[in-house]
């Protein structure tokens, strides 16, 4: 085994500034916090979106699919919020939401919603 001089050794080593600019694996702290409100997350990416009921459901075109006729219901009611497709693209939380909307995985979704959902 050949051995390294120390100074080539040191030479080798990522710089700090490249680290730095590596995103970072860790979640952003109190991420559930802040998230958006689903209120306005949903008016912002559900076309025709409709007022929620009683029960803090409203309903509105898919954005999954090829939608003629509301199939998507969104709930307004709590941080979480719920949704899930009625002809079949799925439900989850709005986070799952964003995933599938813009293409993420979780992490990079969480960022951009806790960012500013764009």
């Amino acid at each position: 085994m050949t051995r390294v001089p120390h100074d080539t050794a040191t030479h080798l080593r990522p710089s700090r500034a490249v680290a730095l600019q590596t995103p970072s694996r860790r979640l952003p702290g109190r991420w559930r916090q802040r998230l958006p409100e689903p209120d306005a997350y949903y008016r912002q990416h559900v076309p025709s979106l409709g007022r929620a009921g009683d029960d803090g459901w409203a309903q509105g075109l898919c954005p999954f699919h090829d939608d003629r006729t509301p199939s998507l219901s969104v709930n307004f009611d709590g941080r979480r919020g719920g949704w899930i497709c009625f002809a079949g693209c799925g439900k989850g939380d709005l986070v799952a939401f964003h995933m599938r909307l813009k293409g993420l995985g979780f992490r990079e979704a969480v960022r951009d919603l806790v960012e500013g959902a764009r």
